[in-house]
């Protein structure tokens, strides 16, 4: 028995064995020869942080506050035409100059506009530490303190002349090939030589200098000496492939602060696209504020003027190139693009200043609109517009019916 045991032990024993697999394994390793591929910075792409540059010039649209308004000439005073150039001395240092010309026909005064001409100086103080991290090198996309010098010549109810000098805090963004922006806010000290004075002199406003706050936002064309990208992301910059239903659209503020004169401008705008066409609903308000502080020699007492502006509009936008755009697979379903429509608006103007004289206080007007509106960097959004109404109220026997107005808008979109 006991050897029967140890037979049947001994042959399961030998079956387990030579039951497991007897395969060989062997491990190696080979080098990739895949090679490392760089990553693309949409960043870099987009605001050619990486393309050297010591020469621009510059095609401008200007958007700052311009010490008149009126219902029929504002956009007019408050959008400059520039024509700049810059030379980057050192990485850190440039200097530059421009010239801008605004101008528009308002109410009983006929033309009125200024030509101002500026140099400067600017520090870019964070170039050096980027192009060290090697996220930038020698350019003009970047941060910048200036030192500005300017001269203005200027025409409205008379003629007047204004010198300033101050610092300038800024940022200056170059996008694509030609595109650059930039954004700026000035301390300065101005002074209106005798003889010279603007009409706020002319009729109580005895202080000829004073200290100024102003804001500044400046967009358009650059060339210069930079090598050209030919392989441009521009759905990056335009939104071309994403859809857009509605959005709020805030107006960047234009600002003004002195101790004897404020001007403000904002605006608020809301667009909504009906359906899958390409129309859409736009409603918009924009509101000036105007304040002057006479401080006459005594006995006189001091006194303060207000002038307020609210602009409401309402238009009917069809976009004309959504449809071949989406026909092509190029977007075409958002708020962009060329557009005309029906228009209405209605403005509340409301003076204590001799700027009131002989300009409509309210009007109520139906007509047609047309202009090209353009959302850049998901956050941003340009629309430049040319509208016409006719007032169906009874105005003042000297003022004309028909309200045109020209609009250059930048802003940001909530």
């Amino acid at each position: 028995m006991r050897i029967c045991i140890l037979i049947s032990y001994f042959l399961l024993y030998n079956c387990v064995v030579y039951s497991q697999d007897s395969t060989g394994i062997k491990f190696s390793e080979e080098q990739d020869t895949l090679i490392r591929q760089r990553f693309i910075d949409r960043y870099e792409n987009v605001f050619m942080t990486k393309v050297p540059t010591r020469h621009m010039f510059k095609l401008s649209l200007t958007f700052a506050p311009n010490y008149l308004f009126a219902v029929d000439n504002n956009a007019f005073q408050t959008t400059s035409y520039g024509l700049g150039y810059e030379y980057k001395i050192s990485p850190s240092l440039s200097v530059g100059t421009d010239v801008l010309v605004n101008g528009g026909w308002g109410g009983n005064i006929g033309f009125t506009g200024s030509v101002d001409g500026n140099i400067y100086g600017r520090w870019y103080y964070d170039m050096p530490r980027r192009i060290n991290e090697g996220v930038n090198v020698n350019n003009f996309t970047g941060n910048f303190v200036a030192i500005v010098a300017g001269k203005r010549w200027g025409k409205s109810e008379v003629d007047y002349q204004s010198s300033t000098i101050g610092i300038e805090f800024g940022l200056q963004r170059r996008f694509f090939n030609n595109g650059r922006i930039e954004f700026a806010i000035a301390a300065s000290y101005q002074r209106y030589p005798e003889g010279h004075y603007p009409v706020q002199l002319s009729y109580g406003v005895h202080k000829a200098a004073d200290f100024v706050i102003a804001s500044r936002t400046s967009m358009g064309l650059a060339f210069g000496d930079w090598k050209r990208n030919n392989n441009l992301a521009m759905c990056e910059v335009f939104r071309c492939d994403e859809i857009v239903q509605q959005q709020w659209k805030l107006l960047w503020p234009k600002i003004y602060l002195s101790s004897q004169f404020i001007q403000a401008t904002v605006g608020l705008a809301y667009e909504r696209k009906l359906g899958s066409n390409p129309i859409s609903v736009n409603g918009q308000v924009i509101t000036d504020y105007m304040r002057i502080v006479s401080n006459g020699p005594a006995p006189h007492p001091k006194i303060t003027s207000n002038d307020i502006q609210v602009w409401p509009s309402l238009q009917l936008r069809y976009y004309l190139n959504q449809k071949e755009a989406m026909r092509k697979g190029k977007g075409g379903q958002n708020l962009s693009g060329l557009y005309v429509g029906p228009h209405s608006d209605f403005v509340y103007y409301q003076s204590e200043t001799i700027y009131g004289e002989g300009r409509p206080k309210r009007h109520l007007g139906f007509g047609a609109a047309a202009g090209l509106q353009q959302t850049l960097f998901r956050k941003a959004y340009v629309d430049l517009s040319v509208s016409a109404s006719q007032n169906v109220l009874n105005p003042q026997p000297e003022v004309k019916r028909l309200l045109a107005s020209f609009r250059a808008g930048f802003g940001i979109t909530l």
